[in-house]
């Protein structure tokens, strides 16, 4: 399967209800997202792409291209662009 960029930025923007993310948004302090949005993102992201991600990763991400990069190495680095 692969997963661009601009899917995890739409996907972002959804569960946050922002209109546009950018890939170089700060998840805590651009978006202002919060522990439970952050979850409630990843669970998102799981069920769309198959992925898991442990509940311990979610501080190292930071921005939202290090959850597309998390995504990608999760479904074996099929990786595009968006």
């Amino acid at each position: 399967m692969d997963v661009t960029v601009g899917e995890i930025c739409k996907l972002v923007a959804v569960q946050l209800g922002r209109r546009k993310v950018a890939a170089d948004a700060r998840l805590v302090e651009d978006l202002g997202a919060e522990s439970l949005d952050l979850v409630n993102v990843v669970a998102r992201i799981e069920e769309r792409f198959g992925v898991a991600i442990d509940e311990t990763e979610l501080a190292e991400l930071r921005t939202v291209s290090d959850l597309y990069e998390r995504v990608c190495a999760g479904v074996g680095g099929s990786a595009g662009e968006a």
